[in-house]
């Protein structure tokens, strides 16, 4: 399917859990032929997506409130107008702080949102972490992601 206009109206888009925030797509990549899709994250504080990696770009604006992104060895902590691209298979992590933020999620490919729509159907919602680090590590090894330092706390 050629690119075509896509129209995402305030507050529609499929709305994915991803275990740490909510993701809302604004863009699916089956809408661009797999080459891009955009995501609204919504993400409590708190720990956010431990250390990282995946072949597939990404980049993150940030909305409003404040999240800190490790790139290798470098953190940024970003606030409401904020980007910052992350080339593929760098590591890097990304955790809310100072209440509730909102970004958006850039990633070239379809791989980020194949992650995000397998997580959403694979992770109950209902268990402890310790119940769902297994399964979460199914998800990303099936979608090209791996942690590093060990697993999600």
């Amino acid at each position: 399917m050629p690119n075509r206009v896509i129209y995402t109206a305030a507050g529609d888009g499929v709305r994915l859990n991803t275990v740490d925030s909510i993701a809302t797509v604004k863009v699916a990549a089956a809408d661009t032929t797999d080459e891009y899709e955009l995501f609204e994250i919504e993400a409590p504080e708190g720990p956010g997506v431990p250390r990282h990696r995946h072949p597939w770009a990404e980049a993150y604006y940030v909305l409003d409130g404040t999240l800190d992104v490790q790139v290798g060895a470098r953190t940024y902590r970003m606030s409401a107008g904020d980007s910052i691209t992350v080339p593929p298979n760098v590591v890097h992590s990304i955790a809310s702080c100072d209440g509730v933020c909102r970004f958006l999620a850039f990633s070239l490919t379809a791989g980020t949102g194949a992650l995000f729509a397998d997580l959403d159907r694979t992770i109950p919602t209902d268990k402890s972490i310790e119940e769902i680090v297994p399964l979460v590590l199914s998800v990303a090894e099936r979608n090209g992601v791996s942690f590093l330092g060990g697993p999600p706390a």
